[in-house]
This record gives C-alpha cells, structure tokens and sequence, in this order.
C-alpha cells in the first residue's frame, strides 16, 4: 500500500487485562503515525461476550500525549511538560477497564451522557405531552444518563486525517429516553497543545441531550493528591451560577450572582484559601458563563494554574454553563470521617467577615445566602447553619470502613485529589422551563465544542 506502514502492537492495553485478539494497525501515512498510535485487546461485557476495547494515544512535537479508550470514551492519561519540560500525567484515572468499572459511579474521565447531571425525579415530558420515565439511579432521580451511561457503554472509533473519532448509537427507549440519538465524539490534539473535543449528535424524536467530559485534574501530578491541589489557582469567567437544594445538591430552579460570595472566582484564587470561606470545604457547583451579548460565543471559560510546576490549562467552549467540582463526593480512605462533615458557624463568619472585607464590600454573605428551614424559600446553597449547630458537635469515633478509589499506581484518590472543570449546558433544564432548553428535535444537530489548552506560566525569576 502506497506510503502505509503496518504498526506493529504491543499486546496489553491496560493491565492487568487477558488478550484474545491482537490486529495490526493501517496507518494512512507518516505523519498520522506519528501523531497516533492504536492498541487493541478484548475484554468480557456483561453478558460474558468478547468486546474490543481501544486505546488511542494523540501525541505533538511538543511531547504532549493523550490516552483515550472506546470504553466510556474515556480520556485515561494527560501528560505535559511542567515548566522545565518534564512529563506528568495530570489527570485522574486507573490501569485497568476492571477499575474504571468498578469505580463507574464516579464516571473519571468518562463521557456523561445522554444528559450530565440530574433530571428530577426522571421524569420526561415533551412538547407533545408525552411522559417518559427515565431510569431512577441517584435517590429517585435521574443522574448522568442513567445506571448505563454514555461513560459505560462501548463507543467505536476509528482515525480520521488528524482526529480520533467515536461514534455510539444510543437506541430507542435507552435508559427511558425518547428516540435513536447517534452520538459522535472527535477528539484533536493540535501542535498548540489544544486538546480539541467535539459533540456532534442527531436524533430521531426529540429528547434532552447534554453530553460532556468528566475529567478530574490535578496539574502537579495524578498522584499528589490534596496537598498539591491546593497550590491549584481557579479562574471561572461567570457573574452567577446554579443555585441548588441540599441534600441532593438539585437545581431548584434560580440563577444567583456571584457578587459578595465565596463563589465569585472571576479573580483567580488559590484553592487553598479559598477553600475556607466555602461551606463544606470546596466546590461542587455549576456556573453560567458570561458570554455577553452573544449568549452562544465561544470563549475563555476557565483557568487552572500550578505555580509550582508551572502548568496551565485553559478551557474554551461555547457551552453556557461549566460545572466545578474539586473531587467532593470522592471517599476520604483511612482518615476519621465526621457524622456530618461540615463547618462551625464560627468556622464559616469569621473568613467570610474577613473575605468582604478584603473585597472593602459591606454586605454579609452569611445574611444573603442561607436561609432557615423556616424560610418560605428553599434552601439554596448549602448547609443549613441551624442544623449545623445542632449536629457538629456529634462524631463518629472511628473510622468508617469505605472502599478506597485506587488509581494509576495504586495512588488512593481521596477528597480534593483532583478538580474537574466541565463545561456543560444547564443541569435539570428539562424541569425548569426558564433555563435554556437542552432539547434537541430531529430537525436540529447537537453540536458544542471545548478545548483544553495547556502551557506553562511565564517565569517570574
């Protein structure tokens, strides 16, 4: 074949994982050669079947290398330079399919789908009047795509000129959504050290589609863990974000402003001092974007930076919405665990008081934001400081026995490990009507995009 090379593979995806079959690889010139490689291996689903599982390697001149597998369409591995040009795998994820399966509900590095976060109560009802019931998997809600998401789903892929491509037809009646939604993710690593994603999706009756990646950073290493990630600086270019009801952490409906509260990151701010002023000690929230006039732009949506290492990673998208979450709901393994793991009143007033009082603002964000249960309004944001008080002087006096998140390495992945930065459209917009409609109609294509630029930062020696 005119300038094809066969590339020859080696026989282990991710260990530790038995191969049945091994192919070789067509490559459709040099250049794709070196821009990607392809390991294939074959694993059992769960109907005990032979299923092939692929991975995908995208490389740059500038040493920069994304891993990503069929399985979930799944971002496995990141590694970047830091500052002085050494390679460190910056994301979050495990060493073999069996682990990403076992730790599925986390859904690390997965594509969420057909909708990210949740749809209250699972229930569906379109334009017509017609009700579907979606699969309940989250305390009577319906929770990133159902028991059988996109992120645990067989994708096929193939490579085309400089993009990885995965395709996934998700079938009618699928954990309860309406119509054939054929789903097409492309993924492009450029010579800018952009890693380019795509969701392209088109359906036959209309249904709610909200695709997105749910990959966990952590820019001084995967393995570093809370320590490091509290180096972490966090800009997010948005005025308001998702107010939400606690326990749950569900929409209810209001889009709030960030002025006066710990949720204002339009200034970067060193997540170890911001951490503090956030009742419950760290983010799990979604924000809107600031798109100006035109609510559809494409633009700089967040930053993360490393000082220590130098690493920077900008996000660029034309979603409206980005959902922050630095790890929250991942286990603490072998630390004590509290009854109800929240902040003394005491613990909240004085950062807060000393928070508005570095920004020379005046007005309490205690008084403004949280609401006692004998409020006619719902609990927005969350815990209720009454019930604080009542329940942080209770402790469990041991160590709960909870499973450990062990990753690449066996590294432990506990609380604050990692931080993803997911853009997204609105969560739970199909129950509340004043959020932008996620509703895609089979005269329309789903079409969004983000980018994931690394650096490093300019040295200030």
């Amino acid at each position: 074949m005119d300038g094809s090379k066969k590339h020859s593979l080696e026989t282990m995806l991710l260990n530790p994982i038995s191969v049945d079959a091994l192919n070789d690889i067509i490559y459709e010139s040099e250049e794709q050669q070196k821009s990607f490689s392809i390991k294939l291996c074959s694993i059992k689903d769960d109907n005990g079947q032979n299923v092939r599982v692929t991975k995908y390697t995208l490389k740059n001149e500038h040493k920069v290398v994304i891993e990503i597998i069929n399985y979930g369409a799944t971002v496995i591995s990141c590694w970047v330079p830091n500052s002085q040009g050494e390679l460190e795998d910056v994301l979050l994820g495990f060493d073999s399919i069996e682990d990403y399966k076992l730790h599925n509900t986390h859904s690390i590095g997965g594509t969420l789908g057909r909708v990210t976060d949740y749809i209250s109560n699972g229930h569906l009802e379109n334009e017509n009047g017609e009700i579907y019931e979606l699969i309940k998997n989250r305390d009577g809600h319906h929770f990133n795509g159902g028991e059988k998401g996109f992120d645990k789903v067989m994708w096929d892929g193939y490579v085309a000129d400089d993009e990885l491509v995965l395709t996934y037809s998700s079938k009618d009646g699928e954990e309860g959504y309406p119509g054939t939604f054929q789903a097409r993710i492309t993924f492009r690593l450029t010579c800018k050290n952009e890693l380019v994603v795509n969701y392209v999706g088109m359906t036959s009756k209309s249904t709610p589609v909200n695709m997105a990646s749910n990959m966990f950073f952590n820019l001084a290493g995967q393995n570093t863990g809370e320590s490091e990630l509290m180096n972490h600086s966090i800009m997010v270019n948005a005025e308001e974000y998702v107010a939400i009801k606690q326990p749950e952490r569900r929409p209810v409906g209001l889009i709030k402003n960030v002025h006066y509260t710990c949720l204002d990151l339009r200034v970067p701010r060193l997540l170890k001092k911001a951490f503090p002023l956030v009742p419950g000690f760290g983010y799990n929230h979604t924000f809107k974007l600031f798109k100006g006039k035109d609510r559809k732009a494409f633009n700089l949506a967040a930053s993360l930076v490393h000082k220590q290492s130098g690493r920077l990673l900008d996000i660029y998208t034309d979603m409206p919405c980005i959902h922050v979450n630095t790890a929250q709901d991942f286990p603490n393994y072998g630390k004590p665990l509290f009854k109800e793991e929240v902040l003394k009143v005491t613990n909240i007033e004085a950062p807060l008081a000393k928070f508005n009082k570095y920004e020379n603002e005046q007005e309490s964000f205690i008084s403004e934001e949280y609401k006692f249960a004998s409020d006619a309004e719902l609990v927005e944001e969350e815990h209720n400081l009454d019930y604080d008080i009542k329940h942080s002087s209770t402790h469990v006096n041991h160590v709960q026995e909870i499973k450990p998140i062990k990753g690449k390495c066996n590294t432990i992945y506990n609380k604050h490990s990692g931080i993803c930065i997911r853009p997204q459209l609105f969560p739970d917009a199909v129950t509340h009507k004043n959020f932008n409609s996620i509703t895609l109609k089979p005269s329309n294509m789903y079409s969004q995009q983000v980018i994931y630029k690394f650096g490093v930062i300019a040295s200030t020696a």
